[in-house]
């Protein structure tokens, strides 16, 4: 299966992060994936830290593309300012600093690296993919749509001569 993708891009104000958290998890329902609760709290939460980490310390516009393919889904967040992400250790009255933290422990992999005059920071989401009982609807369904083949008893066809069935 190709991979699919969503890409777009936000001026970079505070106020779209709502939308773009939205966004995201909408993309990755609208391509089928079955999304329990918790997993789609994991997609808003790591794309909302992302975004908001985008927005509040990058420059320029931020562009998100969602990467999909079966069992994975990767949230890459470009903005323009090219100093990398640093995870803080938070104390326990701050009201910031736990994002980066929380992402690393959701997602199955996070990275960055320097992409054009910015950076691309990029974290990979297990996804579950469609159960055994999904996949057998679907290709009874399937089935369904094929033309019906007649059965042929091979005791009652006579045998034909290998020219005859050539020519």
């Amino acid at each position: 299966m190709p991979t699919l993708v969503h890409r777009f891009v936000l001026a970079g104000g505070e106020r779209e992060v709502s939308l773009a958290r939205r966004e995201v998890v909408d993309s990755v329902r609208a391509w089928g994936v079955p999304l329990d609760d918790e997993t789609a709290d994991t997609i808003r939460l790591v794309a909302s830290e992302l975004i908001t980490n985008a927005v509040v310390h990058g420059e320029g516009p931020v562009t998100v593309e969602l990467h999909h393919r079966p069992g994975h889904l990767v949230i890459d967040v470009l903005d323009d300012n090219p100093t990398g992400p640093s995870t803080s250790w938070a104390r326990d009255d701050d009201e910031n600093g736990r994002g980066l933290a929380l992402v690393e422990c959701l997602a199955s992999r996070c990275v960055w690296e320097p992409a054009g005059r910015g950076k691309r920071v990029r974290a990979e989401i297990a996804l579950p993919t469609a159960t055994p009982t999904v996949r057998r609807v679907a290709r009874r369904a399937l089935v369904a749509l094929r033309p019906r083949l007649r059965t042929v008893d091979p005791a009652a066809v006579e045998p034909e001569s290998l020219s005859s069935v050539v020519a």
